[in-house]
């Protein structure tokens, strides 16, 4: 991947306005009547390296992908986040500071922002953010973008309070930190061909089971067991795209127990067999670099919880 690009996304103009900026990177701007909010999608398209967004500052900001998203976030040189923000996810960050977002992949999120006042009743938020995930505020934000702007100050509202309810509902838990959770990813990364249960991931992040699976799904949105069978599926899909490989083989290099299971579960997440995707998704790279196309692939529609495995064995 070719070395970052920094770039500041100015938030809070007075009209609608469409960017392209650097080719791969689009910023839609919504005006709304209350100068108090600023709304913007940022999508990121066929680039080959990673972007850099600076989202300016706010007394609180949401961070919403409408598809599967590689992120880094950042605020004061503090790594919130780094890995797949996931289709539906809702990541709330608290605080005046701006907050930097690396975009490492091909890439759809809105970002909310309230710059001075108050953005909901009292709660506390544990780590100063939370992570969630619920398919009514991801419908939410695109109703709110396709509203007047008038409009778009009730729903801000409403989004608020839904993102607030839910987050309230949720066990009070810091979320894993960013270099336990990194730790947790190379691991999976280097023994994706083997199984791995979730004591196993709980010993690499240094905690007991229990608060593991607690404190991963506070900083991710996801199970464990989700994130294992996204990270072989992604594994997979670079290795259909990339390499002649026999299906049999990447089952086998990507932790299936064998091919027939693997395109199972392929066709489950992407509607088509392995064999199907790596033709219909190679008729599309032909004429570009395959490993930049293989580096941008990202499944979107994944399942919330899968449920071939066991979730005592995450395989």
């Amino acid at each position: 991947m070719q070395t970052d690009i920094a770039i500041k996304v100015s938030l809070g103009r007075i009209r609608d306005v469409f960017e392209t900026i650097d080719d791969c990177l689009h910023v839609e701007h919504f005006s709304v009547a209350d100068p108090n909010i600023s709304l913007a999608k940022l999508t990121r398209e066929n680039g080959n390296r990673a972007i850099t967004t600076s989202l300016g500052s706010g007394v609180g900001t949401f961070v919403v992908a409408t598809r599967d998203s590689e992120l880094r976030v950042e605020q004061k040189g503090r790594v919130l986040f780094q890995g797949l923000m996931i289709e539906d996810s809702v990541t709330f960050v608290e605080g005046p500071d701006p907050i930097a977002v690396e975009l490492q992949s091909d890439a759809c999120l809105y970002v909310l922002t309230f710059l001075r006042e108050p953005y909901r009743g009292a709660c506390s938020v544990v780590g100063g953010r939370f992570n969630i995930r619920d398919i009514r505020l991801a419908e939410l934000i695109g109703e709110i973008s396709e509203s007047s702007p008038a409009r778009r100050c009730e729903l801000t509202r409403d989004f608020s309070r839904l993102a607030f309810e839910h987050y309230r509902s949720l066990p009070r838990v810091h979320p894993l930190s960013a270099w336990r959770l990194g730790r947790v990813r190379r691991y999976a990364e280097s023994h994706l061909d083997q199984r791995m249960s979730l004591e196993e991931l709980a010993d690499v992040a240094g905690f007991s089971r229990a608060h593991f699976a607690a404190t991963f799904k506070a900083a991710t949105s996801m199970s464990a067991h989700e994130f294992l069978l996204r990270m072989r599926i992604q594994a997979a899909a670079r290795l259909l795209i990339c390499t002649d490989l026999a299906l049999v083989e990447i089952a086998l290099q990507t932790g299936f127990q064998n091919q027939p299971h693997f395109t199972t579960v392929f066709k489950k997440i992407t509607a088509l067999t392995p064999r199907k995707w790596r033709e219909s998704r190679r008729s599309v790279a032909m004429g570009h670099n395959l490993a930049n196309e293989a580096a941008a692939i990202v499944i979107e529609h994944l399942p919330h919880e899968p449920r071939d495995v066991p979730p005592q064995e995450l395989h």
